[in-house]
């Protein structure tokens, strides 16, 4: 049986993470308490295998793949608690997860079989500082009546759309959370954000990107590079170590990534399946699954380069 552990107890899931785990800093962020997430366990004092959630993000699977204690319950625990966790969190109506190996790979795709599975693969980017400064001589000046402001409680309070607090409660448990743990620079016209860059995922030094451009008609101009050269510039001058994630086919992120001097180091493979449509339970989601990540989702809410 599939259970849910407690926030207090979700250190407990240390002992099942490799040293080269490329998730280590979403897990290590939800273990902390920094962003939001749920941990999931066969067995919630010696747990064997765990479903690392990332909320509206992504699901992480660590731990043993062949212990039928959790796989054997797999397909109906997503169907059920994290159905209900996910739609109650963000609205989401789609199961992404991370499979790490061939091994977990085998025993998700055995649990949900009887779904329509897409697959795609999620890239790992490492910063190259010394490709970002050979670059960024090349963006776009910002345009006249445009400010690159540094976000911050006042930037988050005179917001008139409030998108920024909505973006940051998407990851952080609160803007508080995100005030004393994570670092943003949006690009403004007045008080209205037209693009954002922001920590969405921070653990110790790390520090994961998101990165958006609002409305259609702000896109192409190259508000978002900007956004996230001045957010790079930041992390280089405080020895903050910025992290990019992206699936192989979001093109854009992949491109503006490349942009910005991230080099690709790693991928996993990703296993997607959309929930079955049953409104007398659930009722009408708002949404798909969708984190704002320039990378971490299928939803491109406005990724400009």
């Amino acid at each position: 049986m599939i259970r849910r552990l407690e926030p207090k107890d979700y250190a407990k899931i240390k002992t099942l993470l490799s040293p080269d785990n490329v998730n280590d800093l979403t897990i290590h962020a939800i273990i902390t308490g920094t962003n939001r997430g749920a941990i999931y366990v066969d067995d919630v004092e010696q747990p064997r295998t765990a479903l690392v959630d990332q909320t509206g993000v992504i699901s992480i699977f660590v731990g043993d793949a062949a212990n039928e204690a959790f796989t054997v319950d797999l397909d109906t625990f997503t169907e059920g608690e994290l159905r209900r966790y996910t739609t109650e969190s963000c609205g989401g109506t789609h199961f992404l997860a991370v499979v790490p190996d061939e091994a977990w790979e085998e025993a998700v795709t055995k649990a949900i079989s009887h779904r329509e599975i897409e697959t795609d693969w999620e890239y790992y980017y490492q910063f190259n500082p010394e490709q970002f400064q050979a670059r960024k001589i090349s963006y776009r000046p910002l345009p006249e009546g445009y400010s690159l402001k540094k976000i911050d409680a006042g930037v988050i309070e005179n917001d008139p759309d409030n998108i920024l607090i909505e973006v940051v409660e998407e990851f952080y448990h609160s803007v508080d959370d995100f005030l004393q743990w994570g670092v943003g620079f949006c690009v403004c016209k007045g008080n209205t954000i037209v693009s954002a860059c922001l920590s969405c995922c921070v653990h110790e030094r790390d520090h994961e990107i998101s990165v958006e451009t609002y409305e259609e008609v702000d896109m192409n101009k190259g508000f978002a590079t900007l956004a996230c050269a001045a957010y790079l510039e930041h992390c280089m001058e405080h020895g903050l170590t910025p992290h990019w994630t992206t699936l192989e086919t979001n093109e854009e992120s992949v491109r503006l990534g490349t942009k910005l001097g991230f080099e690709p180091k790693e991928k996993c493979k990703i296993l997607e399946f959309e929930y079955k449509n049953d409104t007398r339970i659930y009722g009408l989601s708002k949404s798909l699954r969708q984190p704002f990540l320039l990378g971490k989702e299928e939803n491109l809410k406005g990724n400009t380069m």
